[in-house]
């Protein structure tokens, strides 16, 4: 008889509160480092605007284990900014939310983008539930509720028999544009977290 399994939980917990002058070392840039790019310590990470969309900049991601968890940031941005919180596979494939001049964005896996117009949102607290690769987005604007959006994703095809590349995905922080953004409170659970 079989031997009752545990829920798979990661090495270490990924969290970071950008308190130290140096990056964390799980972090790592998708195909090009550029140590001016990022300032990071006193609580906050400053990520620099790298190209004009998603296909040319280089994200910041964080390797990731299990099945189910939970990742949230703070994003503020510049004007002319757009930068948020991704599952990222890679440029082509990645969903997420991004916050920037036209509002928020929830982009899906398949390259899809749904905008949500707000009033000049600069900043925001965004959340991605990964349950068994069925994927829910969240955002707190500045003294508001949570908010969970209309769409969901579903990446369980997000993997290197389907897209090839010998890749997983990754958590990242994204920015693009001009000016920059700036994170605050990397949190990880490695379990479900909906907001109330």
């Amino acid at each position: 008889m079989p031997v009752p399994g545990r829920s798979q939980q990661p090495f270490f917990d990924p969290s970071d509160e950008f308190v130290t002058r140096d990056l964390g070392l799980q972090w790592a840039f998708w195909h090009q480092y550029d140590s001016t790019r990022f300032d990071t310590g006193k609580g906050y990470l400053r990520l620099n605007a790298q190209g004009k969309g998603l296909t040319d900049t280089s994200v910041l991601a964080v390797p990731m284990g299990g099945h189910s968890y939970t990742i949230e940031i703070d994003v503020a941005v510049d004007p002319g900014c757009e930068a948020g919180l991704l599952l990222f596979y890679n440029p082509e494939h990645a969903t997420g939310v991004t916050l920037g001049p036209q509002g928020l964005k929830i982009r899906l896996g398949n390259g899809l983008v749904f905008n949500h117009a707000l009033a000049n949102p600069t900043r925001a607290t965004v959340r991605i539930v990964n349950d068994r690769q069925e994927i829910d987005f969240y955002f707190c604007l500045l003294d508001q509720p949570w908010q969970r959006t209309q769409e969901s994703a579903e990446i369980s095809g997000m993997h290197h028999n389907i897209l090839g590349g010998f890749l997983d995905v990754r958590p990242a922080l994204s920015a693009w544009g001009t000016g920059g953004a700036t994170f605050r409170n990397f949190r990880f659970w490695p379990e479900l977290k909906i907001p109330t």
